[in-house]
């Protein structure tokens, strides 16, 4: 096996954003000093120092309280980054997460592509990386405190070299050992100061001057016992969040932002298989009040292009109350990938139709609000004046099965012409709810002028456990040309216009 530790040595400063490069920053817990910025260090800030005589240096410096639950947060968003190159993350806090790349490194044929990978993804990203290589978990955790190359340790083909590797644990520092402060101080005063020193020693004789804790991490870091640990799994909501130093001021400036974190959807989702149904986005602003609006979507593609237009079409309905400090995205509605099972020449044009359609759909929702929105919808009942029904345009429950909902007509013998094949039935697009009454005279039929029976008749004939309903349907034509749909009712003799043909 073959692991890699990604270790984040300015973590604390790499959860605050890009902005923590500008200007000098340091940060404080319990009013020490723990981390500072490049600035501040040239200014003579160094960690352990009190938060009073950091300030007493430099007026200009930008003290703030260390986050850890933040940096816990951003070190999660590295493991969900680093799980697009290995299924196997863990997080080791408090600042490192491992990746398991033997099945890695058959999909990206050879380790140096991988490495440009990491390597300049995290330049884009601004951050400061150390990388530990090694066949063991522990040992490539404890070698990212060194920043050694990772060419010195491994070739091209994913294969260590165990001389080299052994050289570079040897000479480790006792103090990056996993042991209790107490074990570590009574070895350094024995004159145990690398690991070399330790591993010269018997391990039975260790055991029983230190206890089975210290062979316990000899036989871990070289790989003679398991070393188990718990992996990273894609959380079950998605948050991410943009910081921006000075605030932004207009909506157009908030367009690459809302790109930034709409790509972090796109690789979550692909992650997980799925599709979000929601975004919720806050902003944070500058004088600490926030606003959060949502945007409901209807898409079965995710198509990051599209969302975006999607959401300035949203932002042009609001009014910024102010500079916006901070941009966050969150999304607590999924669903799985469709699967469809089309014929095989018709699947992308089909497909496409239907997302094409979605998105008019999520405009028009925008455009004239939710609830003037509505879809026709078939439902299960008999009579034709009641297969449709007007829903939500936001219902994602797919429509009943059509050979469902189908009414039952019975062909009948003809009086004018041959009654169509029940595989083949016309209906028209546009039903009379109620339907409303012709008057039958000796002359004929008349519904604002006369009807000429063109075919038919179709027999419906169902409803028994309810109220029972006998129709023989005919197409017939107006005298005004207009094609129409009319039937008699068998039970009480009368006729009536169900609908017009288009």
């Amino acid at each position: 096996m073959l692991w890699l530790c990604l270790r984040l040595p300015s973590l604390p400063l790499d959860a605050l954003g890009p902005q923590h490069t500008k200007g000098m920053l340091a940060l404080s817990n319990n009013n020490i000093i723990v981390m500072a910025n490049a600035a501040a260090q040239q200014a003579g800030i160094a960690v352990g120092m009190s938060a009073a005589s950091a300030l007493s240096l430099s007026n200009k410096l930008e003290l703030r309280p260390r986050d850890e639950q933040r940096e816990q947060q951003h070190l999660a968003n590295i493991a969900l980054w680093a799980y697009r190159f290995s299924g196997d993350v863990c997080l080791c806090p408090p600042n490192a997460v491992l990746l398991e790349l033997g099945a890695s490194l058959r999909l990206f044929k050879n380790l140096a592509r991988l490495y440009r990978k990491f390597i300049s993804a995290f330049r884009r990203r601004g951050l400061s990386v150390q990388l530990g290589i090694a066949h063991t978990p522990l040992a490539a955790e404890l070698l990212s405190h060194q920043n050694l190359s990772p060419a010195s340790l491994v070739n091209g083909a994913g294969q260590l070299h165990r001389t080299a590797l052994d050289n570079a644990l040897r000479k480790l520092p006792i103090g990056l050992l996993p042991l209790a402060p107490k074990t570590l101080n009574t070895l350094q005063e024995m004159g145990m100061h690398t690991l070399g020193n330790i591993q010269a020693l018997p391990r039975a004789a260790l055991e029983r001057r230190f206890g089975k804790n210290i062979a316990t991490v000899l036989a871990k870091l070289q790989g003679e016992q398991p070393d188990i640990r718990p992996k990273f799994t894609p959380p079950e909501t998605f948050h991410a969040q943009r910081h921006f130093d000075g605030g932004l001021h207009s909506k157009q400036q908030l367009r690459f932002p809302i790109s930034a974190l709409l790509s972090e959807l796109e690789h979550y989702l692909r992650l997980r298989q799925c599709l979000n149904r929601d975004l919720e986005w806050t902003f944070h602003y500058l004088d600490g009040s926030r606003e959060a609006w949502s945007l409901d979507l209807s898409h079965r593609h995710f198509d990051r292009r599209s969302l975006i237009e999607l959401v300035m079409l949203r932002l042009e309905r609001l009014s910024l109350q102010g500079p916006v400090e901070s941009l966050s995205l969150s999304c607590t509605q999924f669903i799985g990938n469709e699967q469809h099972s089309d014929q095989l020449f018709d699947t992308a044009n089909h497909s496409k139709h239907q997302e094409k359609a979605a998105q008019v759909l999520d405009k028009l929702r925008l455009r004239l609000g939710a609830q003037r929105c509505h879809l026709f919808s078939l439902q299960d009942a008999h009579l034709p004046e009641l297969n449709w029904v007007l829903r939500d345009a936001h219902t994602s429950a797919s429509a009943p099965s059509q050979s469902k909902l189908k009414p039952i007509l019975k062909p009948v013998a003809a009086q004018q012409t041959t009654a169509p094949s029940t595989t083949e039935l016309i209906r028209p697009n546009c039903l009379c709810h109620p339907p409303e009454a012709i008057t039958e005279t000796t002359e004929g039929l008349f519904w604002q002028g006369e009807l000429h029976l063109l075919q038919g008749p179709e027999r419906f004939d169902g409803q028994w456990w309810q109220q029972r309903q006998t129709r023989d349907y005919y197409i017939a034509r107006h005298q005004h040309g207009a094609l129409c749909w009319v039937f008699k009712d068998c039970l009480n003799r009368r006729w009536y216009l169900h609908g017009f043909f288009a």
